[in-house]
């Protein structure tokens, strides 16, 4: 194997694990991203319910208001039917006290139905405030195992990317700079593919025989015009 050969496949070997650390890093930010998804859902369903229990509160308020105002208009009429003198008076007074009692019973059933309606929303809402407090308590330990990952990989990226310059530098810079466009160009992890047999080894076309002579005789290193990688001739 030609010295440049050497320097090349040295080259894309450090490449290949730079590519693996930068993956890595880039897989860290999905989990922290799911857990802010996450916690925006949670977020957004207890602003829902907030707003949905502010609603009740306010209607319960509005109905109890107007539940003590029938009520003090039932004991006005009570203790109007001891002050009438026809017949006509109390039958009208008696009619306004049962029309009285007819809208408390409403009003209490429906005070009723909105305090059992804001019981299980707040219920549903204290549900939801404690998911997200195991949502956060999760990030937290997240971040930190992330935070803890990055560190590390990191540090792994900048030893492999001081290795990968002392490589670069041993490749004539002719055949680095095409190497890096061929790499570059399709965001290819490698760029360098032995023969398999007669045809290229990235994309298996056949190569002509002349050109197979050249490079088993010489170790050059030649250009695939099929997929445009490059190619040498193993052993």
């Amino acid at each position: 194997m030609s010295t440049d050969l050497d320097a090349l496949l040295a080259l894309q070997a450090d490449d290949v694990v730079i590519h693996g650390l930068e993956e890595r890093l880039a897989a860290l930010e999905p989990r922290i991203r799911e857990l802010d998804q996450r916690k925006q859902r949670t977020l957004d369903a207890i602003g829902r319910t907030g707003t949905a229990v502010a609603a009740e509160e306010k209607k319960q308020a509005w109905l109890r208001d107007k539940l003590a105002e029938h009520k003090q208009l039932i004991d006005r009429n009570q203790s109007q039917m001891d002050a009438v003198k026809t017949m006509k008076q109390a039958t009208a007074a008696v009619a306004q006290m049962e029309q009285a009692r007819k809208i408390v019973a409403g009003e209490e059933s429906d005070l009723l139905a909105i305090n059992r309606r804001l019981e299980e929303l707040r219920g549903v809402l204290s549900g939801q405030n404690n998911e997200l407090a195991g949502i956060e308590a999760e990030q937290e330990s997240a971040r930190a195992a992330v935070t803890g990952e990055r560190v590390a990989i990191d540090a792994e990226l900048q030893v492999a990317r001081a290795k990968r310059t002392k490589s670069a530098a041993l490749v004539p810079a002719d055949l680095r700079s095409k190497y890096d466009r061929i790499r570059g160009g399709k965001k290819r992890t490698e760029a360098v593919f032995a023969m398999s047999g007669m045809s290229c080894g990235n994309c298996d076309t056949a190569i002509p025989m002349q050109r197979r002579h050249v490079m088993n005789n010489t170790g050059a290193i030649d250009l695939c015009e099929a997929c445009g990688v490059l190619m040498y001739f193993p052993g």
